[in-house]
C-alpha cells in the first residue's frame, strides 16, 4: 500500500538534484524555494505517518536518507561551491551523518536497530542543520545577513551537532553491549 507521507517523502528525494542544480547554477531563489518546501515537506510527512498510522519500513528508511541527502548537499555546495559555509562546519556535518549511517548499519547487523529512536538532541541539531542553510541561503539571495553574524549560528550548529553525534555513539555503544 502506497501511504501518504511516503509519497511526501519521494516527493522530497525528488527535491534534492533541484536543490543541486538550483545552487550549483547560482540559482539561489529557486533553491531557496525547494529547500524551504523540502523542510517543510520533512515535517508533513512525519507529523502525518504519525497521525494516521502510517509508519512503513520504506519511510522510516527513506526519510533519514532524504534528509541527510538535502542537509548534505545543501553543506558541501555552500562550502565548496558558493564558500559561504565554513569547510570545518560541513566535515563536522557530513561526518556525523556518516557516523550515523555506520551506526546503523552495525546496529542492523546486530538486529538491535529497531532500539534507536531519534532523541531531543537529535532533532534540535536537524534543525540547527536545516536552520542554517535556510539561513545562508536569505544571505545568498538577499544580503541581509553578514557573515560575521552567520558564525555564531555556524558554532552553534557544529557544537549541536558533536553533541549529538557522540550522543548517538554512545547510546549505540551501549546498545550493542545490552545495557
Amino acid at each position: 500500500m502506497v501511504s501518504i507521507p511516503n509519497l511526501i517523502t519521494v516527493f522530497r528525494v525528488f527535491l534534492v538534484p533541484v536543490f543541486i542544480m538550483a545552487v550549483f547554477y547560482g540559482r539561489f531563489k529557486a533553491a531557496f524555494l525547494t529547500f524551504l518546501l523540502a523542510s517543510l515537506s520533512d515535517a508533513l510527512d512525519g507529523f502525518l505517518a504519525r497521525k494516521l498510522s502510517q509508519i512503513t519500513l520504506l519511510g522510516v528508511i527513506l526519510d533519514p536518507i532524504a534528509d541527510k541527502s538535502l542537509i548534505d548537499s545543501g553543506y558541501i555546495l555552500f562550502s565548496f561551491v558558493e564558500k559561504v559555509i565554513p569547510v570545518w562546519l560541513s566535515v563536522i556535518v557530513v561526518s556525523r551523518d556518516l557516523l550515523i549511517v555506520f551506526g546503523g548499519w552495525l546496529l542492523s547487523v546486530f538486529g538491535k536497530l529497531d532500539s534507536i529512536r531519534p532523541t531531543l538532541l537529535g532533532k534540535l541539531t536537524a534543525f540547527l542543520q536545516f536552520l542554517t542553510i535556510l539561513v545562508v541561503l536569505v544571505k545568498v539571495n538577499y544580503d541581509i545577513i553578514g557573515l560575521k553574524e552567520l558564525k555564531f549560528l555556524f558554532y552553534l550548529t557544529g557544537a549541536f551537532t558533536i553533541a549529538s553525534a557522540i550522543h548517538y555513539t554512545y547510546a549505540g555503544i551501549r546498545e550493542l553491549n545490552g545495557e
